[in-house]
C-alpha cells in the first residue's frame, strides 16, 4: 500500500475489503485486521495521498474492523 500511488492505493484498499469479507470474523480475519491495519492507518493519515486511496483505505478500516475486530478500540 505505502509504495502504491493514487489509483493503485485506491484498488488495493478495495481488494482488502474484500478479502477481510472472505476471511470472515474467525480468526484468521483478526489476524489479517491487526496485520492490514497499521498500513491502512498509515495510508489514510497521509495528507500527500489522493483523496480516492484515502477514502478506499477509510471504507477497507471501518468494514474490517466491523468484520473482523475482537476488541473494540
Amino acid at each position: 500500500l505505502p509504495a502504491g500511488k493514487g489509483e493503485e492505493q485506491a484498488l488495493a484498499g478495495t481488494v482488502l475489503t474484500l478479502l477481510c469479507l472472505q476471511m470472515g470474523s474467525g480468526l484468521e480475519g483478526e489476524e489479517l485486521f491487526r496485520s492490514l491495519k497499521p498500513l491502512l492507518f498509515s495510508v489514510l493519515m497521509d495528507s500527500t495521498a489522493s483523496p480516492g486511496a484515502r477514502q478506499s483505505c477509510a471504507m477497507a478500516l471501518g468494514m474490517c474492523c466491523y468484520i473482523a475486530a475482537a476488541d473494540l478500540e
